[in-house]
């Protein structure tokens, strides 16, 4: 691959020039290279994932059209540690909303006893779901955590007098319906 430097006629060249050269943008440089050659017919899989791949490039640039949206993703990005409010807009397209870590010391069985949940990445969980279930496998409570900065928690409502045993089952959602579950036994 070739690098192109301090010329104003290529300077923020991009894409394919003929038939053979491919101009591509990495930071501030330009650089060149031959267009690559693929003699595999791509896999189902691989299909499946350029499909996703252009839904959620779609997707980000219609999003991006209203400010409120560039302002939501860019800070997004930001806090991601991810390139652009474009880049932040795909991932939140493609990506379930997961579960980093739950944290449950301070749940001791007593109302209002808190149980922590940190979401995998920063404002893109909408909504999450909490269970908890006791040793004996009867639900004892269910309800809807709140936001804690950037970080959820959930705030007990009933009083668990078999805590050792219990199980806390989370349901994260996005703005998508997307969802992912973390179930955690104390």
């Amino acid at each position: 691959m070739g690098k192109i430097i301090g010329n104003p006629v290529t300077s923020g060249f991009s894409g394919k020039f003929g038939d053979d050269l491919v101009f591509k943008q990495i930071g501030n440089r330009t650089f060149f290279a031959r267009k690559g050659v693929t003699k595999d017919k791509p896999t189902l899989a691989q299909n499946g994932a350029r499909t996703q791949f252009a839904q959620a490039s779609y997707y980000a640039s219609h999003t991006l059209y209203y400010p409120e949206e560039t302002e939501r993703y860019s800070i997004m990005a930001r806090l991601n540690n991810l390139k652009s409010a474009q880049a932040a807009a795909v991932k939140d397209y493609m990506t379930k909303p997961e579960i980093k870590g739950l944290n449950y010391k301070k749940y001791r069985g007593k109302v209002h006893d808190a149980i922590f949940i940190e979401p995998q990445m920063l404002l893109k969980i909408d909504k999450i779901e909490v269970t908890i279930i006791r040793a004996d496998g009867t639900v004892l409570e269910s309800g809807s955590a709140e936001k804690d900065h950037l970080n959820w928690k959930y705030s007990a409502k009933a009083v668990n007098d078999q805590v050792e045993g219990s199980t806390i089952d989370v349901v994260a959602y996005d703005r998508f319906g997307k969802s992912s579950r973390v179930t955690t036994h104390i």
